[in-house]
């Protein structure tokens, strides 16, 4: 049984990604309402009383709609590394699982992956029968453990956060703030994306997602293009697919057989 794979919301007012192998389903972040969430998962086909929501860490673009979603549906499942269990239980007033590094929901298996950000923070890798997908946003590096645990998939969901002329010319943000986003622990650039979807690609990967884009510092045509040049120019990969997460409407689904 293959994986399936889409975005329901990606940004810094909410986030929310759908993974399922059919019968078991996960939803990585749960930073939306959840009314919205609910509908998307019926058109995708989803209960809403059965899924398992894993979280990556507590900033409340991803965790918002997590204490009306628990309310309403009681036996979805709240999972969290202990790293930041209690950041997600002080603002939702929910008590989330904590999982070892990997863990077996169903048929599937969840890694949790550590990245640098400016509170503790995980991407997720979720596999089935030797199918693998990722879930990576929030990222302000992605170091060589990153990379290498994402070589193998086959979908990416990376964060391409700014565009880093764009964010040094918005007069709006703070000194502090551009030095934050620009940071280690803050978020990944347009071009540090394009490098690492690059190395991914050469490795194999076909198939990338560009998550939490900026609504004041980039665009999802300048962030495509610029992932798909370096792809192409530094991968010498020409059938890379990749596709942009909006804040407003879900993706398409990626299907993995």
């Amino acid at each position: 049984m293959g994986l399936k794979i889409c975005s329901l919301a990606s940004g810094s007012k909410g986030n929310c990604c759908f993974v399922s192998d059919g019968k078991n389903n996960i939803l990585i972040d749960l930073g939306i309402s959840a009314t919205r969430v609910e509908r998307c998962l019926s058109v995708l086909g989803a209960n809403s009383d059965s899924v398992d929501i894993f979280v990556t860490h507590s900033h409340s673009d991803h965790i918002n709609g997590l204490k009306v979603f628990c309310k309403k549906h009681p036996r979805a499942v709240v999972h969290c590394q202990r790293e930041t269990a209690g950041a997600v239980s002080s603002h939702c007033g929910i008590a989330p699982r904590t999982d070892a590094r990997t863990v077996a929901v169903g048929g599937l298996t969840v890694t949790a992956v550590p990245v640098p950000h400016d509170v503790p923070c995980f991407g997720y890798i979720v596999e089935s029968e030797h199918k693998r997908v990722a879930v990576v946003t929030d990222v302000g590096e992605i170091v060589r453990d990153t990379l290498s645990a994402l070589c193998g998939c086959d979908v990416v969901m990376l964060e391409a956060n700014h565009d880093p002329e764009r964010l040094r010319r918005n007069s709006a943000y703070t000194p502090q703030l551009k030095a934050r986003i620009r940071s280690r622990y803050g978020h990944l650039s347009n071009p540090d994306c394009a490098d690492a979807c690059a190395y991914l690609a050469a490795g194999g990967v076909k198939n990338f997602i560009l998550a939490h884009l900026s609504e004041e510092n980039n665009d999802p045509e300048l962030a495509a293009s610029e992932v798909e040049r370096g792809i192409r120019v530094n991968a010498g990969v020409t059938d890379a697919r990749v596709v942009v997460a909006t804040q407003n409407s879900m993706t398409g689904l990626f299907e993995v057989c």
